[in-house]
């Protein structure tokens, strides 16, 4: 077989060595380029990060990113030249005009671009693999679109280099007929069930399986995934689609239930991970990073081969393709081009060393165009045209512990002494300060003032005393105003970062520094930092401070500036907050028909399960589900001996213990009230869902176990842990049995979305009220960043860690800006932890002789944070930590004069309201 590492260009390019100098200058620079054009969420992914660290770490190269808006809005003339070249199609992506640039600057192209036209169509990819030998499942096709379109050059480039012609022996088949039940007819070949329905268009991902009627018929549809699911099976009888051109293919029966994906690095490498098929139940395993669990898989001599021919054959050196296998057969099903793993150290090991051989190879052999044609020396810039030069970022706090209060109204003089005479509120945090407390309520109780209940105050003096050593517990007293001379008093506690929030703000951290350093190094030049006041959110700052600076003194906090009055909850706020909970609490205690919902509103957006239910009656169930799981647990408490509710789950972290879980779920059932004369506080929500969360991460054993039946739970504890009596690929999913708590999860997920978004407003203009009240000064600072880019000559990078509160109506406030979303605000779901809003700032630079101001654009980006809908089956390693779901665009580019137009409007308006 040839070396299909070749570097002869596709263009068939005979390049005279007369044309390169005895040694390349890079015409005063030190290092050639390797240049990443591709779209953002691919190029300026953690996988491409991982390959490039390791490639710049050799101190051969540079690298520089073409970014999409120079991609998508500026001719090839003036994209950066550069030496060596990543590019690759995805989404939106020009892969015509990157061609363009190809022929134009004719770099060292790592994968070929007129190659991947082939990958456009199935019925391509299955003639090249036919023509190279490759086997595939027996298939038909059916073409009602006059066959696949093969680009010219493509089609040249196939002709001269492997001598043959792409769609010379298929014909045009449009006539289908279903001869019964399980037989299909295409033309004169014939086709029985089970069989495979998959569109010729490679990017439609909606594919089907028919099954015969032995089987039991009906039709399992795959698709893109969404969430946990990857497809979903309609039982009955089902005919094949008639509207549109589809490849009919024999359904493989694969070996264990599992597919082969295989990740090419050259014709000398590839790594191949097995996943569960999609067709097993459409449900998605993931690891605690969101993504699907895969296990690395040995390939064999023959698959080995057939990574080789695919690579050579569509030439595309960094390439995945998924294999079957069945009975000890391997076939190819499917080509996919460039393609990462994911989280593999010794992938990127792999493809770093042999992408630096490569591309010192071309070295060796001069490969740059600017020594083809010394005319085009000095006239091409190695830079991008536009270049990213603020990041202006708004942070969430990491993972926290459950926030839990219990509060009431005392009279006693000792609990009023606490105030030591002042009339505003006064915080007790210090050891010193709550044993004050503490002592407080001792002579509260020992010598009661009449009007005081002794009940609660015994509760609160017994929490208090079990909580006095823990962080984050503070005592709140608010003078009240009446004659009487009483005091609230509220006692807090939970909130505080845990060892997964440090863990998750690390990586955050880590991540965000390698991105900025690949993409303009100078932003680390100039950093700031703010924080609000609350101890979880500087936890987070200086965890996610020390990876984003290297810096593991954290003396960098010391330049932190503590802003509460910009990013702690204001007062402001709270009026029309209370407006709009008042609302939501008439909504859900309102047990009508919800047509006739007095406190409904057509802004209201209600999941289909809470609007087919009723919101009444969906938190009825939901009560009846915790009163029935409370029952559950306090009878195991009852039965189970100390050294038995130690096996449930020997090993506790962030100040638990089996005693405190079952008092904090004993407080979510008191929150739920079957009585209709009481009127329930759908705030409650978001106690119970961060509850399921918390515990679903930290406590999955107990919370698992402690909420079965008495006599499943004593069969469990007798019962011998399973043997694993043979090594597998992949394991059986451990889904998560206890199916009261799955639904109370989903139930309480439901309610918690729709309530967290409707306090901060539910019409646009009380959103923007809100927005305006609650975060006005942050908005005003970003307002002051982004004007700050235009002004100054110096690259810049702000983070503004703040909580949930501003995180929610900043983003109300994007959108109420009249920016153009990429998504709509009924589709953006929870925000979680470290969930970002991130403004980036982008310059264009001039041509040198072009005297005109220079241009200036912003887009924004977003992410949930480490957020995962289905996180009961999620796999958690030891740090119970969820990654951060990578950064996504939220709006297309903007140019930077409209983009603070629109937020100063938000805000003008507001000085004319307040006027």
């Amino acid at each position: 077989m040839p070396n299909m590492d070749s570097p002869m260009s596709e263009l068939g390019m005979q390049l005279s060595q007369s044309h390169f100098m005895d040694l390349p200058q890079f015409e005063g620079r030190t290092k050639p380029i390797i240049g990443i054009c591709a779209m953002d969420s691919k190029a300026r992914s953690k996988a491409m990060a991982n390959i490039l660290e390791r490639l710049q770490a050799t101190d051969r190269y540079a690298v520089v990113f073409f970014g999409e808006k120079t991609i998508l809005d500026e001719d090839v003339e003036v994209w950066p030249a550069c030496d060596f070249l990543i590019s690759f199609f995805s989404q939106g992506f020009p892969l015509e005009k990157a061609l363009q640039y190809v022929q134009l600057r004719k770099p060292f192209s790592v994968n070929s671009l007129v190659r991947q036209f082939l990958l456009f169509d199935r019925r391509v990819v299955l003639e090249m693999l036919h023509h190279v030998g490759v086997p595939t499942p027996f298939h038909v096709v059916v073409s009602r679109d006059g066959g696949a379109r093969i680009h010219p050059l493509l089609q040249s480039v196939v002709e001269q280099r492997m001598g043959f012609r792409l769609g010379a022996d298929s014909s045009e088949v449009s006539e289908v007929e279903e001869l019964d039940p399980d037989t299909l007819r295409v033309g004169t070949r014939t086709i029985r069930k089970p069989f495979v329905e998959k569109p010729c268009d490679a990017e439609d991902h909606n594919i089907y399986i028919y099954y015969a009627q032995a089987q039991g018929g009906g039709v399992r549809r795959l698709f893109r995934k969404i969430g946990n699911k990857s497809s979903e099976f309609v039982p009955g009888p089902a005919h094949v689609r008639t509207d549109g051109s589809y490849i009919y293919e024999e359904f493989i029966s694969v070996d264990n239930a599992v597919d082969v994906k295989v990740y090419t690095v050259g014709n000398s490498y590839a790594h191949a991970e097995t996943r569960k098929s999609p067709v097993v139940d459409g449900h998605v395993r993931r690891n605690s990073e969101g993504k699907e669990m895969r296990f690395v898989t040995a390939l064999t001599a023959e698959e080995r081969e057939y990574a080789r021919a695919v690579s050579k054959a569509f030439g595309q050196r960094v390439c995945g393709f998924d294999i079957l296998r069945m009975s000890g057969k391997s076939m190819v099903m499917d080509v996919n081009g460039w393609s990462f793993v994911k989280g593999n150290d010794a992938y990127y090991d792999h493809t770093a060393r042999i992408l630096d051989a490569r591309f010192q190879e071309a070295l060796r052999r001069r490969w740059f165009a600017r020594f083809v044609d010394p005319d085009t020396v000095g006239r091409a810039t190695y830079e991008s045209r536009w270049v990213l030069k603020g990041v202006f970022s708004v942070c969430r706090h990491a993972d926290r512990t459950p926030k839990q209060k219990t509060k009431c109204v005392l009279q006693s003089p000792a609990v009023v002494a606490l105030l030591d005479g002042s009339a505003s509120e006064v915080t007790l945090r210090s050891p010193d300060e709550l044993s004050r407390a503490l002592d407080a309520l001792d002579a509260a109780q020992h010598s009661p003032h009449a009007d005081d209940p002794l009940a609660r105050i015994a509760h609160v003096r017994d929490v208090l005393a079990r909580k006095v050593a823990m962080p984050g517990t503070k005592v709140q007293l608010k003078p009240q105003r009446s004659p009487c001379g009483s005091v609230q008093l509220i006692l807090k506690w939970g909130g505080e970062c845990t060892h997964a929030g440090i863990v998750q703000s690390q990586d955050l951290g880590e991540n965000m520094r390698k991105d900025l350093l690949l993409i303009n190094r100078s932003l680390l030049d100039d950093v700031r930092m703010y924080s609000s006041a609350e101890r979880r959110v500087l936890s987070t700052v200086a965890a996610y401070g020390a990876s984003f600076l290297d810096d593991s003194s954290a003396s960098f906090m010391d330049r932190v500036s503590v802003r509460a009055d910009m990013l702690d909850d204001s007062t402001d706020a709270k009026d029309e907050m209370e407006v709009a909970k008042q609302q939501l609490r008439g909504f859900f205690n309102f047990s009508g028909p919800l047509a006739q919902n007095p406190y409904s509103s057509p802004a209201m957006q209600l999941p289909p399960e809470l609007a087919e239910q009723g919101p009444h009656e969906f938190l009825h169930e939901m009560y009846d589900i915790i009163a029935r799981l409370i029952a559950r647990m306090e009878r195991n408490f009852a039965h189970l001996s100390p050294a038995q509710l130690a096996q449930l789950q020997p090993d506790w972290c962030c100040n638990e213990n089996a005693e405190l879980f079952r008092e904090r779920w004993k407080k979510i059932l008191s929150s739920f009230k079957s009585d209709d004369s009481v009127v329930y506080d759908p705030a409650k929500a978001g106690e119970l869902y961060d509850s399921l969360k918390y515990d679903a991460l930290h406590n999955r054993c107990f919370l698992e176990r402690i909420f079965m039946s008495s006599e499943d739970l004593s069969r469990e504890l007798l019962s011998e842990p399973e043997q694993q009596t043979s090594e597998s690929e992949y394991p059986p999913d451990p889904l998560f049995s206890q199916q009261d708590v799955r639904t109370l999860y989903y139930k309480a997920k439901q309610l918690f979305d729709f309530v967290t978004r409707h306090e901060y407003g539910i019409e646009p203009e009380q959103r923007r009220k809100i927005g305006i009240q609650a975060s006005v000064p942050l908005l005003r600072q970003l307002i002051q960043d982004l004007q700050a880019v235009r002004s100054e000559s110096q690259a810049r990078t702000c983070f503004y860690f703040t909580k949930k509160s501003h995180i929610y109506t900043l983003l109300n406030l994007v959108f109420l800006s009249n920016m153009p979303t990429m998504a709509s605000y009924d589709k953006v779901g929870e925000l979680d932890y470290l969930t970002h809003i991130i403004f980036e700032v982008y310059e264009r630079k001039p041509d040198a002789d072009a005297d005109v101001q220079r241009e200036y654009s912003v887009r924004i980006g977003f992410s949930p944070g480490a957020n995962c809908f289905h996180i009961l089956d999620t796999n958690i390693d030891d740090t119970h930590a969820l990654k951060v779901l990578p950064r996504k665009n939220f709006t297309h580019h903007i140019p930077l004069e409209s983009a603070i137009s629109m937020l100063q409007h938000l805000v003008e308006d507001e000085c004319v309201t307040e006027k």
